[in-house]
């Protein structure tokens, strides 16, 4: 202990819940926190969901201090709470290559991240049971493709 301080105790479940904004900077660390359930971040998302609306209420009748697009990182998040796991995955890496591209100077890297980004996108757009379709017609083409250079030397 240095300075005179006390430690710093480690927020519960209950206080993360009843008091998000004490404990996250934002609504996508609620939903990031391995250590809460689902029924957990759900309220925790709720109480930020409301605080968000009372904010943008005010702003709106003219009174100040709301954050811009508030309500909106809440809602993106209760959406993605509502995810099944796959795509939240998805949704993280997709929401990590947009920053790095975004970050990344042109160049090379850049290109190759906007790249990745573009087949990602392009692979989150087609559902799970399209890409078991396609991954099963192509591995049927291949052997298609195969028996017929078989056939013919």
């Amino acid at each position: 202990m240095t300075g005179g301080q006390p430690p710093a105790t480690v927020p519960t479940q209950e206080e993360k819940t009843a008091r998000p904004h004490a404990h996250f900077d934002g609504p996508m660390d609620v939903v990031d926190d391995d250590a809460m359930s689902k029924a957990q971040k759900v309220d925790a998302l709720d109480a930020l969901e409301q605080d968000a609306r009372q904010m943008a209420a005010a702003s709106s009748e003219g009174m100040g201090g709301g954050e811009a697009g508030g309500l909106h990182k809440v809602l993106t998040a209760k959406a993605v709470l509502a995810l099944p796991a796959v795509e939240h995955a998805y949704d993280m890496v997709l929401r990590d290559l947009r920053s790095r591209t975004a970050a990344e100077p042109p160049g090379t890297a850049h290109t190759t991240l906007a790249r990745a980004l573009d087949t990602l996108v392009a692979v989150v757009e087609l559902s799970l049971p399209e890409l078991e379709n396609a991954a099963i017609a192509a591995a049927g083409e291949r052997e298609d493709e195969l028996a017929r250079e078989r056939l013919d030397p």
